[in-house]
């Protein structure tokens, strides 16, 4: 197997590259809604630990976060592109919602293309989130979009954020490197 080329010209990258090196993580407000467009075929999950106000990747068995009673949950993350302002990105969500995005797929006939809205259950940036289908055709605008590749996205965003890969090299670590 050769190597990955990682320096080149012309707009062509090498096959195998990702072309994503930095993501947009859309985020619902205490006050506002988002308005996006599915761009994912399918849900990139993951099972993570919520630590100091963010959710942390869980280091699969032994998971130091587990071993400490902190409970896990799944969370599942989509390619998403913002309706108003046309940006691509990802978007972070719970159980409860990937569920809900299901039901509507079976409806639309595949989640690309699925119009939702997301929005926070009171004024609260703490509240529950929670979402609706908008059942309206978003026009074909998206379909040329390039989609990022969430499970990328998750890998580049954790190690940026310094947890680093188990020795298995198949989980990641459930603390950032440097912390006790």
């Amino acid at each position: 197997m050769s190597e990955l080329e990682t320096q080149g010209s012309g707009w062509e990258l090498p096959k195998g590259a990702q072309p994503w090196s930095s993501f947009h993580w859309f985020r619902v407000g205490a006050r506002e809604s988002l308005s996006l467009v599915l761009l994912s075929e399918r849900p990139t999950w993951y099972l993570g630990h919520y630590v100091e106000g963010r959710m942390v990747p869980c280091g699969g068995i032994p998971c130091e976060l587990c071993g400490e009673g902190l409970g896990s949950q799944a969370r599942f993350v989509f390619a998403v592109c913002e309706v108003t302002t046309r940006r691509v990105g990802l978007v972070e969500v719970s159980q409860s919602v990937a569920e809900l995005f299901r039901m509507w797929e079976a409806e639309h006939g595949g989640l690309r293309g699925m119009w939702v809205e997301l929005y926070k259950h009171s004024h609260s940036v703490r509240s529950r989130t929670e979402c609706r289908c908008v059942r309206e055709d978003p026009g074909h605008w998206w379909r040329s979009l390039e989609v990022p590749d969430p499970g990328v996205a998750l890998e580049l965003t954790w190690r940026k954020a310094g947890f680093k890969r188990s020795r298995s090299g198949s989980r990641v670590s459930a603390r950032p490197s440097g912390s006790g």
